[in-house]
């Protein structure tokens, strides 16, 4: 006869299994047939493959295969293919430089870090899609939220408006590499660069769009504006965002510089 366990006891036994589930509490052992093998291999392997064939193209029989070793083989370090994810996206934050504490502005501190955070998006395709959801607990990735949370708490902040800022900070970043990774898989699938497409539907916007006499706001726009280089735009945008916390330093904190 089974033993009924109530709704409290449940949540007490399942919670020690799901914090031993987390890749970052299982210590890395070393495999006696394969000790060449690790978690630092696997994810070089991982990573390869995304950056060349996409995030999709990750399995633990292709990455098992790319190794010489049995699928069954991996599983000695990672139990599931999340692992694997979890590795390469702390693997990608391993890549950024942390700020150096008190060196700067913060303002110029942050800009470094989007520019290098959206060049490495860019190097990764893949790493955008991957995070901006759940909190990243890997060690590079702790690292670096932590570090900017430092730069923002000694503006003046409550660590609650610091983590606020810092969201809205990191969505800017991932929304923007993401509407440019669009737009690289638009040309992909059509085989039209930017210039072709728009030259393709240049007759569509003048004859229909424009002279219909509908749009005028949007019609005064293709008028009037200039291109701008996609890291141009980015900059622009990110300016305005750190414009704004700027702003918000003085009402909350009087007696900072901005």
């Amino acid at each position: 006869m089974r033993k009924k366990v109530n709704p409290e006891q449940a949540e007490a036994i399942s919670a020690p299994k799901q914090a031993a589930s987390l890749i970052w509490t299982r210590p890395e052992r070393v495999h006696q047939e394969h000790p060449a093998l690790s978690r630092e291999r696997i994810v070089r392997v991982a990573l390869e493959l995304a950056d060349t064939e996409g995030i999709d193209a990750i399995s633990l029989r292709r990455i098992a295969a790319r190794l010489k070793v049995s699928a069954m083989a991996l599983y000695w370090y990672i139990e599931r293919k999340e692992d694997v994810f979890e590795l390469m996206i702390d693997a990608a934050y391993g890549e950024v430089p942390p700020p150096e504490p008190g060196s700067r502005d913060w303002r110029s501190q942050f800009q470094e870090m989007a520019v290098q955070v959206r060049a490495i998006m860019h190097r990764h395709p893949w790493f955008a899609s991957l995070i901006g959801h759940r909190a990243v607990l890997g060690p590079n990735a702790l690292r670096q939220t932590d570090s900017l949370l430092g730069i923002v708490s000694q503006v003046g902040f409550d660590m609650t408006t610091s983590m606020s800022i810092l969201v809205m900070f990191n969505a800017y970043i991932v929304g923007f590499v993401l509407g440019e990774m669009g737009e690289a898989e638009a040309q992909r699938r059509t085989g039209q660069s930017v210039q072709e497409w728009q030259e393709h539907v240049a007759p569509y916007m003048r004859e229909q769009v424009i002279a219909s006499g509908r749009y005028p706001h949007l019609a005064r726009y293709l008028a009037e504006s200039e291109e701008r280089l996609s890291e141009e735009r980015f900059l622009f945008g990110l300016t305005r965002l750190l414009d704004g916390i700027a702003a918000y330093v003085v009402p909350s904190n009087p007696n900072h510089e901005r």
